[in-house]
């Protein structure tokens, strides 16, 4: 797009609104450019009642100063009090788990409450993937008691197939290791993901109570090991431990408790098939980093590591707290050579580990400028108020982002100035990009046509399924993975993130967790519903959704109007059978747009 075609583009923002209709190319310019609108309350009345409703939705999202909020006071600022209220006046299954949901989080030993009522006659209506598995089991070990009135309804889901084995056995362990109850279910078969739901359970109780079976069972991969049985699996054949290596190495890294006690890493045996993986390697990082005293057997260790991935500048960054701790000399640089070099991502982890601000601060903020990745950029934003710059210092870095021509850093900023100023000004619009641009025109385009966008989502070993996403509701996020699905950007990318019955996630550019494709898209947020199988962008807050996002596996409420929400999968028990049981680090062999 032409300087002069941004003008007029943006010089017709202020006119939004100012016809008889509020329509929803006005609602998708509206919202890309952020700025506010004055309208008055008469002005509104005159509006048919589906142009209002898309106006008030269009000033929260835009969340200027002033707008009024979009969450509702028990999802925007949850207490353990206003929730014991909700299970009480609980009746459909959406607003009991909900409620059972929220109380768990607060460790309320009133959460069952939200089920009080429910009978046998009520199991045939429960959604069949909305499982309580996990939250029943939560729910009493925060001190909860099952009621007969409950376990007859529990039981009457039992018998009409509406409870799953695996997470049964997921939520038995925790409480076998608690102490709650002295048996395991019946074993169930060991699958990729009933290996990663049962290592997910063993990992929240204490170290010590892990310890043994940590040290000695994981020696190496093996059937013969005695983890399988003592998690509740049966043995596994050969090729699934292979399916499933990434995603137990990745359990065992996150089991590692912080502060790590050197005998974590005292694991030693193989070869395991994935040990080389750069997946598998990224979450052994994790676990290295949680070391906060030096140990000489690992200095070796990640010195190797460091020659490995030398070509690598996402896996060093990864590497570089642990390195902070092992060998500060190699920690210092590698954090120059990261802070100079071309990786973003990398960068903003030697960011990240800088304990004050550099003296080349400028420098700094100019190579962060360009940075095709928002990482870098939020974190340097960020770090001005760790670095305890002065209160005018801090101003004197930050007033410059707020004309970045990236949105999100101008948000990211203007967040950070609030604070030190109350009267900053909120930041006005940069020019449309051409990606802005034929985001825009896409999003017009498909909200326009009325009808849902379906993605097909192929992985490795010919499996599918299919994303049924909604430009009604998000047309900039919807109409930006379909431009991205259609230049073959998923193809060959792997899934860094499973976790059993809440979330698969994908879409990284570099097969963890990290980076986007170069720009970052505005938060449609709604209070539409997370239940199972919801289709979401993935952030690392407002406005900073890209390629990243996530299906869930089970209902969760707390993502609620703060995720953008695109929708859903079709065909909810042909997905489930896939996501539930999906492998981490699987591959994506395509995700192609069905045509409406």
């Amino acid at each position: 797009m032409s300087r002069r075609a941004s003008t007029l583009f943006l010089a017709c923002l202020p006119i939004l609104g100012q016809a008889s209709r509020f329509t929803t190319r006005d609602a998708i310019q509206a919202e890309w450019a952020r700025q506010p609108l004055a309208w008055s309350e008469t002005r509104k009345a005159a509006l048919p009642a589906e142009d209002r409703a898309r106006l008030d939705r269009t000033i929260q999202r835009i969340g200027a100063p002033g707008a009024p909020a979009l969450l509702p006071p028990e999802l925007d600022k949850p207490t353990a009090e206003v929730w014991e209220a909700q299970a009480k006046a609980a009746r459909t299954p959406q607003a009991r788990f909900t409620a059972l949901f929220f109380l768990n989080r607060f460790k309320n030993p009133k959460a069952l409450a939200a089920l009080e009522g429910l009978t046998p006659a009520d199991a045939t209506a429960w959604p069949k993937h909305l499982h309580l598995e996990a939250q029943i089991a939560t729910a009493r070990l925060n001190g909860a008691e099952v009621s007969p009135a409950l376990q007859a309804f529990l039981d009457a889901l039992q018998t009409a197939g509406k409870v799953d084995p695996v997470r049964a056995q997921a939520a038995r362990l925790r409480l076998v290791m608690a102490g709650k109850e002295k048996d395991l279910l019946q074993a169930v078969p060991a699958t990729p993901g009933s290996i990663l739901a049962m290592m997910d359970a063993w990992n929240r109780s204490p170290w010590p109570l892990r310890r043994e079976l940590a040290l000695k069972a994981f020696t190496m991969l093996s059937p013969e090991s005695p983890a399988w049985a003592r998690m509740g699996l049966r043995s596994p054949s050969r090729g699934t431990l292979d399916q499933a290596c990434v995603g137990v190495l990745s359990r065992l890294a996150e089991g590692v408790p912080k502060p790590a006690p050197a005998e974590a890493f005292e694991v030693v045996g193989g070869p395991w098939p994935c040990s080389g993986s750069p997946l598998a390697r990224w979450y052994g990082f994790q676990a290295l980093a949680k070391l906060e005293s030096p140990q000489p057997r690992l200095r070796a260790l990640m010195e190797e590591e460091r020659q490995l991935g030398v070509s690598s500048p996402l896996l060093l960054g990864a590497l570089l707290p642990a390195m902070r701790v092992q060998d500060p000399a190699q920690a210092n640089l590698l954090q120059s050579r990261l802070l100079a070099g071309l990786d973003p991502i990398a960068r903003a982890a030697a960011i990240e580990d800088l304990p004050a601000a550099p003296a080349d601060l400028d420098e700094l903020t100019r190579r962060c400028w360009s940075d095709a990745q928002f990482e870098a950029q939020q974190t340097l934003i960020q770090s001005y108020a760790r670095w305890k710059l002065t209160p005018e210092d801090q101003k004197a870095h930050l007033r410059p982002w707020l004309q970045h021509p990236n949105w999100t850093c101008r948000w990211e900023a203007y967040q950070a100035l609030v604070k030190l100023d109350p009267a900053t000004p909120w930041p006005a619009a940069p020019n449309p990009t051409a990606t802005d641009a034929r985001i825009l025109k896409e999003a017009i385009r498909l909200a326009g046509h009325g009808q849902p966008v379906r993605l097909r989502v192929s992985l490795s070993g010919k499996r599918s399924f299919t994303l049924r996403l909604d430009p009604g509701v998000a047309p900039m996020n919807v109409a930006n993975l379909v431009l991205l699905t259609r230049r073959g950007y998923f193809n060959g990318r792997l899934v860094p993130r499973v976790v059993p019955d809440f979330v698969v996630q994908m879409g990284s550019p570099f097969d963890t967790m990290d980076g986007g494709p170069g720009y970052t898209v505005r938060c449609e947020d709604s209070l539409a519903w997370y239940g199972p199988g919801s289709v979401g962008m993935a952030l690392s807050g407002k406005d900073t959704g890209g390629s990243q996002f996530f299906i869930t596996t089970n209902a969760t409420p707390h993502l609620t109007g703060k995720y953008t929400r695109l929708g859903e999968v079709e065909d909810l028990d042909r997905a489930m059978a896939i996501l539930d049981d999906l492998e981490l680090g699987a591959k994506i062999v395509s995700i192609t747009v069905l045509e409406p």
